[in-house]
């Protein structure tokens, strides 16, 4: 039971991987939700999308690596 504390998946998102022309990467969120919510902000921030929309989030998902 212990290891599985020490083995706990990280969760692994680069911006190329939906094909954006842009290097941004996310390494290590400790959850999905983690992940989305600092991709919310690049998105605004970096590709001036205010609101991911949910096709789009959809594309995010099925791109997240688990390391």
């Amino acid at each position: 039971m212990l290891m599985k504390l020490f083995s706990k998946k990280k969760y692994y998102f680069e911006c190329k991987s939906i094909g954006m022309n842009c290097g941004f990467e996310v390494k290590g969120s400790s959850s999905e939700e983690e992940l989305l919510e600092i991709l919310r902000v690049h998105a605004k921030s970096a590709h001036g999308i205010p609101q991911i929309p949910e096709d789009l989030i959809n594309k995010i998902k099925q791109n997240i690596k688990k390391m």
